[in-house]
């Protein structure tokens, strides 16, 4: 039951706050694409995503030509310039199968680009770089700065009129429904993501949903009306220090954000209930009663896709394990492809060197970019301004850590669908910038500089905490212009 008393304190609280906010960008200002929407999804899958996995066999035949010798990782690449493979098969690589044209899904591989070759060394590697994967600067203690998707929700020609600058939501091993350990608003202030499939449900589509839901939706209103009236109520009557009234004021706006945020979500009612995903309770069996990751995954794309369709939303993250130690899953649908058919801890999963080990995070990665290809398809099945809302939308799959368990964030392989009118050459090329060390190796942070050209602020030197670590700036011409 909440009450005025526990609100405070609850999810409810944490879910409605923790998905929203940002920090302003400054910058230069680039010309608007005639005025076509701009949006960005990333999929954050945890623990690394193996290049060999998304590397499809013309593009590995190219790299060993260059290379004079099997390619086992990026230190064996031996070209000094990116490697352009135009027209290249993707969808036979291992874990990019679901880009392929199947039945009546349209083929994806003609609207994508792999990149590979990426590096990040000054992050950290390891388990995971935790804020460093998408803030592109090293966070140890904490985040060095906002993440991306903080910046890019700053954005005018990305927001819009949009009730959520950016949602965060995911799937992780945990035991608490938010994970503060992938996301940041701004230096030393991280963004929680949310963990639980009914929570974000609740919480985006909680106005039109009967049952529970509806219910949090209702309450959580009056509360934050209870709290506007007893903050309102001590501003009058406060004689304490500046600094006091300062933050009494703070709450009192962040209030007024809310419930402004409520009124204009109630106002979508329309196009709320136009897409609606599934809640939790309306089928037998409930999929949100499930605790397998790969099923909590696929109700969180569902609740995003929905979210960009509604226009609640330009710009989400989602999680697959991502962020300290999340990604030590277990994927139990998956027991007939681990070594002896016997479900492993996600810890000693990534530690088996067998290429059966290998096998099931492979398959892992297929499922996540599976996910990606799904929201693809039902972006580009809409018309919008400019062709569709895949053309209007970049999403972009990426791991938290580089290669591979025991990251050095050498390589960072990266799969880009759709975000043609935003300028991303996303038309079936992969591209391999030189090894990391190489004077022509370029870094995750000018990935990111094209997402800002492309949103319409064409920033060349995001990242990097410490400008030493920053091997060239702006973006990646290969990628966008």
């Amino acid at each position: 039951m909440f009450t005025r008393r526990n609100f405070l304190t609850t999810a409810g609280l944490l879910t409605g706050a923790g998905l929203f906010g940002g920090a302003a960008l400054t910058g230069r200002r680039s010309r608007a694409a005639d005025g076509d929407p701009r949006r960005v999804v990333i999929f954050l899958e945890g623990n690394g995503i193996r290049p060999a996995c998304v590397r499809d066999p013309l593009t590995l035949e190219t790299l060993q030509g260059y290379a004079d010798k099997p390619i086992e990782s990026n230190r064996d690449y031996g070209h000094d310039d990116p490697v352009l493979v135009p027209a290249a098969p993707l969808s036979e690589a291992r874990s990019l199968g679901a880009l392929a044209g199947v039945d009546d899904d349209i083929s994806l591989v003609e609207r994508a680009c792999l990149v590979l070759g990426l590096s990040a060394t000054y992050v950290g590697g390891g388990h995971s770089t935790d804020h460093g994967a998408l803030s592109a600067s090293r966070a140890a203690g904490g985040p060095a700065g906002p993440t991306i998707e903080t910046v890019l929700s700053a954005i005018p020609e990305v927001r819009g009129n949009t009730p959520f600058d950016a949602i965060r939501i995911g799937v992780g091993a945990a035991t608490t429904p938010l994970n503060y350990a992938s996301c940041a608003f701004d230096a030393g202030k991280p963004a929680p993501v949310l963990l639980s499939p009914a929570a974000s449900f609740a919480s985006l589509f909680g106005s039109v949903a009967s049952g529970q839901a509806g219910e949090e939706f209702e309450t959580r209103k009056q509360l934050l009306e209870f709290a506007l009236e007893d903050v309102s109520r001590e501003l009058k009557t406060f004689s304490g220090s500046k600094r006091g009234r300062a933050k009494l004021e703070t709450y009192e706006a962040s209030l007024l954000t809310m419930l402004a945020r409520n009124d204009q979500i109630v106002g979508m009612k329309g196009a709320l209930q136009a897409v609606k995903p599934l809640g939790p309770g309306e089928s037998d069996p409930d999929p949100y009663a499930s605790d397998d990751p790969l099923e909590q995954l696929r109700l969180q794309s569902d609740i995003a896709t929905a979210s960009l369709l509604a226009g609640l939303t330009n710009v989400a993250v989602i999680t697959f394990g991502a962020g300290a130690y999340y990604w030590s899953l277990q994927y139990p649908s998956l027991v007939d492809l681990y070594p002896g058919q016997q479900v492993l801890g996600g810890h000693d999963l990534r530690h088996g060197e067998s290429p059966e080990f290998h096998e099931v995070l492979h398959e892992v990665t297929s499922r996540g970019v599976a996910e990606m290809a799904r929201m693809a398809r039902t972006l580009a099945a809409h018309p919008e301004q400019g062709g569709t809302m895949l053309d209007n939308t970049l999403l972009l799959y990426m791991s938290d850590n580089g290669e591979q368990h025991h990251s050095n964030a050498e390589e960072w392989a990266m799969l880009l669908l759709g975000g043609n009118n935003m300028g991303f050459k996303t038309d079936g090329r992969s591209v391999t910038y030189p090894k990391s060390g190489h004077e022509n190796n370029r870094q995750t942070s000018n990935l990111f500089n094209s997402l800002l050209h492309g949103a319409g602020v064409p920033t060349d030197d995001f990242g990097h905490n410490d400008p030493d670590t920053r091997i060239a700036e702006g973006p990646l011409a290969e990628v966008w212009g």
